[in-house]
């Protein structure tokens, strides 16, 4: 009887928080996109993405992925599927291994975030057959710089997760 009492009751929607999450994150990297003219950015969506696949991978399907990818789409005005596509597998692959990811440092976490943005950016750049020094010097940057700030993006979304979906 008391397993069934110390349980923790969501107190906010799981998917609201998720949904609410993503769609922030989605649009701080339209605009950041929008403000600075690069060929490359950040990829904050994915970077949500990866987190809560990595904390809630039964909350999180690979809907989210298919939703996102076509938000990203159709702001940067790519060819529909492209970012959905990379999401899928990512999320996909975020969900296979997550019990290893979770185990990992952050620092080692973020050195796996770090390949998968680099892989993500390398898509990209060969889809749209644009090689230049620029270009590589922007790949390389935002890896660094996504590697940096997956501790701070893991630490609101983990502060979020946990004030916002649970009552204590």
């Amino acid at each position: 009887m008391t397993e069934f009492l110390d349980q923790k009751r969501p107190s906010y929607p799981v998917y609201i928080t998720i949904g609410l999450t993503i769609i922030f994150f989605a649009l701080t990297e339209i605009i950041l996109r929008n403000l600075f003219p690069l060929f490359l950015n950040i990829p904050l969506t994915l970077m949500c993405l990866i987190y809560w696949n990595m904390a809630l991978p039964k909350s999180v399907g690979l809907t989210w992925a298919i939703l996102c990818g076509f938000i990203l789409d159709l702001s940067q005005n790519l060819v529909l599927g492209t970012n959905v596509m990379i999401f899928l597998v990512s999320s996909y692959l975020i969900q296979r291994y997550f019990h290893r990811l979770r185990a990992l440092y952050r620092v080692q976490q973020s050195l796996i975030v770090a390949g998968m943005v680099f892989t993500y950016q390398l898509i990209f750049i060969i889809s749209f057959l644009n090689f230049s020094k620029e270009i590589l010097l922007e790949l390389i940057l935002f890896t660094i710089i996504s590697a940096l700030i997956w501790p701070v993006i893991f630490g609101l979304l983990r502060f979020i997760r946990i004030k916002f979906t649970y009552i204590n």
